[in-house]
């Protein structure tokens, strides 16, 4: 089981993530909550980090965990500048608002 916390500071997001990847029974939704949160470097050792690219101070989170988890790229928009910069320096994977169900899912799962 691959188990995947969702870090945005819009709820609608989190909420609709969630949603998603609960359609998979191969995947299991941590909540971020600030246990979590604080406790990150104890998540399981196959979690995957969402990560919203709206997210103050996302540089640090992917820093601090891009080395131990999968993270990966949100962005509810297709223009974003800073996402070629962290796709290139961190090696994380990237998905947008407009990316398809079934690509996010494989995208989560590490097949594409």
């Amino acid at each position: 089981m691959t188990h995947v916390v969702v870090l945005s500071d819009t709820h609608h997001i989190v909420k609709s993530l969630s949603l998603l990847i609960q359609t998979d029974p191969s995947l299991h939704v941590l909540d971020a909550t600030r246990d979590v949160i604080g406790n990150m470097d104890q998540l399981p050792d196959n979690s995957v980090i969402i990560v919203d690219m709206n997210v103050d101070n996302i540089e640090l989170f992917i820093e601090q965990f891009s080395g131990k988890y999968r993270v990966i790229l949100y962005s509810g928009s297709l223009e974003l500048m800073d996402i070629p910069i962290h796709l290139q320096s961190t090696g994380c994977r990237y998905f947008n608002a407009y990316t398809s169900p079934e690509e996010i899912i494989k995208i989560l799962m590490g097949c594409v």
